[in-house]
């Protein structure tokens, strides 16, 4: 959950100075909710319902004040949203501004052109090289148990930023090795994507 507070006077109600049934209408984008909202007035915390009324909305929630109120009050209404809701703020600049910045290299991205031939041939076709930035673990063979023996999963894996292009086949190549791309998935947190996660596969050396 995320508490917000809005701050406003009298006068950003509708009405005059003094009139009761005065509407403040706050600067929400996402849904307000009942839970933990508070309103005050001259420094004084009003009551639901016999002070003041709310409709939640997913966007502009209104305040009704019952009783006169007038321009000078100074008004603070303090609200709570799911962290989901409006996003965790900053959150996808953590890997960014943390693992990318502190131990990121760069590497090239080949991306690769999968097709078929007239024969059913698999034909895989280089695209232009572009550098990317990105966290890599040290290069390790990594192999699992399984019933037929020793099955391999990867070489290596490479962490790179939610914005940065990657796809099956692609090659990577860093400190004079040649990797290629066998899977991409991403890593979420509440609703929104931090990184990417590469298993890379060793091809030859440059």
């Amino acid at each position: 959950m995320k508490i917000e507070t809005e701050n406003f006077t009298g006068a950003d109600c509708t009405g005059s100075s003094g009139d009761s049934n005065r509407v403040l209408t706050l600067a929400n984008s996402v849904t307000t909710s009942a839970d933990g909202f508070s309103v005050s007035a001259a420094g004084l915390t009003l009551s639901i319902t016999s002070e003041y009324t709310v409709e939640h909305k997913e966007a502009s929630t209104e305040i009704t004040f019952l009783n006169p109120l007038w321009d000078d009050s100074n008004i603070v209404v303090s609200y709570t949203i799911e962290a989901s809701a409006g996003g965790v703020t900053g959150v996808g600049d953590d890997f960014s501004l943390g693992p990318l910045s502190d131990f990121g290299v760069t590497g090239t991205r080949t991306p690769v052109t999968k097709t078929t031939d007239f024969s059913g041939n698999k034909v895989l076709t280089d695209g232009v090289d572009e550098d990317i930035q990105m966290v890599m673990s040290p290069y390790k063979e990594k192999y699992n148990l399984d019933k037929s023996g020793l099955g391999k999963v990867y070489d290596a894996m490479i962490f790179i930023a939610a914005t940065v292009t990657l796809n099956k086949h692609d090659k990577i190549t860093h400190d004079s090795k040649v990797y290629r791309v066998d899977s991409v998935s991403t890593r979420d947190f509440n609703g929104t994507t931090l990184f990417k996660l590469a298993m890379l596969f060793y091809v030859q050396d440059e």
